[in-house]
């Protein structure tokens, strides 16, 4: 009789009716896709709260300046790469204005290209670096290489972010203003 008992299981489990060994042994699995999704949102949210913050610096050394700023509420609304794209947009126009104060060549910049927002956001940021590192040349600021930027293009936004701020913190030391925290 058990040779009957394993000879059926061996047969269901042949055939596929009772599962493949496999299956059986195999831990579950998590979707990368996921994973990467979940952190690229983290850093998106992460990379608003270093715009509002460099935006806040921005406008520290603007007034301490004298240059003009807008006092444009923080852009909303529900996708959280518009509203960076928006945010970059207005840290844009206060850095223009201190290199303008100062008397720096504002470089040309790209806008908006109307592609993929996380790309476009990118090339925005890469021109906002150009304007800032204008700023730092004109006042003698002596700043460190750009940071390398590696990983996907959310990542890359927040390394350049990061630059921006410690570009940023380094102007406001040399003209006295408040760093935003």
């Amino acid at each position: 009789m058990s040779k009957l008992i394993v000879g059926l299981s061996a047969s269901l489990l042949a055939s596929g009716l009772f599962g493949s060994v496999g299956e059986l042994v195999q831990p579950p699995t998590v979707n990368s896709t996921i994973i990467a999704q979940a952190n690229d949102q983290a850093l998106i949210q992460q990379n608003r709260d270093l715009l509002l913050k460099n935006g806040q610096t921005a406008k520290n050394i603007a007034a301490k300046l004298g240059a003009a700023v807008s006092n444009e509420a923080a852009p909303s609304g529900s996708n959280p790469l518009q509203v960076n794209q928006q945010l970059i947009l207005q840290n844009r126009a206060t850095f223009t204005s201190i290199a303008t104060k100062v008397g720096a060549t504002v470089p040309s910049v790209a806008g908006p290209a109307g592609g993929d927002l996380a790309t476009d956001n990118h090339k925005l940021l890469l021109g906002n670096r150009q304007i800032v590192r204008a700023i730092a040349e004109k006042l003698g600021v002596k700043l460190p290489a750009p940071p390398e930027l590696t990983g996907s293009m959310v990542q890359k936004n927040n390394a350049l972010l990061k630059g921006n701020g410690n570009a940023l913190a380094a102007i406001a030391a040399k003209v006295g203003a408040t760093v935003a925290k």
